[in-house]
């Protein structure tokens, strides 16, 4: 379970948001938290790339979960001993689509990194 999730309901179809949420190269156009953003080649199991947020800074990512027009996960090292588990969800709902984002620590300080993330707000 991720230590810090935001899921809301849209009116966008699950392709329309699939076409966006997964063009990580273009997060920093939509996304205030996103310096830069890059998968190299497409997303898919195994690609690589780099994200560099206002909040945590640069991190090489690697894609550790995918399956097409549904949901993937992007997995950084954010500290020594510890990765970040990025996942993105999308499920048709009606017309629309339920979307949600989940992020999880792993790892040896997973359990120290989990209640902190916790506490901390999301900003928009």
């Amino acid at each position: 379970m991720a230590y810090r999730e935001a899921a809301l309901e849209t009116k966008a179809s699950p392709d329309r948001v699939w076409r966006v949420w997964s063009d990580v190269n273009h997060w920093p156009e939509w996304n205030p938290d996103m310096k830069e953003s890059r998968i190299n080649g497409p997303l898919k199991l195994g690609a690589t790339g780099m994200i560099d947020t206002r909040s945590g800074g640069k991190h090489d990512v690697v894609v550790t979960h995918f399956e097409d027009g549904h949901s993937f996960e992007l997995e950084s090292t954010a500290l020594p001993g510890t990765k970040m588990a990025i996942r993105a969800t999308i499920t048709p709902r009606g017309s629309g689509s339920f979307i949600s984002q989940g992020f999880e620590p792993r790892g040896l300080l997973a359990p120290i990194v989990g209640p902190m993330m916790r506490e901390r707000p999301v900003t928009r």
